[in-house]
């Protein structure tokens, strides 16, 4: 069902699921990064479906990149799992190293800087 809302709590958002172009289910959204200063969402820390949670890995994907498709009461990102797979994970929700590595996911998933944005600069 279609919803006539624009916000979403992030509570609401953790759980919903992540597919490709072709609509194929890659995973799920486990959490999202917000930046402090900005207060603008910068990653969705997605996980592919696994087995009761055991050596899972947690992929930010930029947020930019992220579209929320209402048919499919999920998100449809152009990536494939492959794309996923190969870029940069982690393994805590907490993300203590992301300025020594942020340069290079962005570089990796094509995606618009956030910390260069103009709402950044102000």
């Amino acid at each position: 069902m279609a919803s006539a809302h624009h916000l979403i709590a992030s509570s609401r958002v953790e759980g919903v699921p992540v597919f490709d172009r072709q609509g194929d289910k890659l995973g799920k959204i486990d959490d999202i990064m917000i930046d402090k200063a900005s207060g603008g969402a910068v990653y969705a820390l997605m996980s592919f479906d696994g087995f009761l949670g055991m050596g899972e890995r947690f992929y930010p994907i930029p947020w930019s990149l992220l579209s929320y498709d209402t048919e499919k009461d999920g998100y449809l990102v152009p990536l494939t799992r492959a794309d996923i797979e190969k870029g940069r994970s982690v393994d805590d929700r907490e993300i203590a190293d992301e300025i020594q590595w942020r340069e290079a996911l962005h570089d990796y998933y094509r995606a618009a800087p956030y910390w260069l944005s103009p709402r950044a600069m102000l």
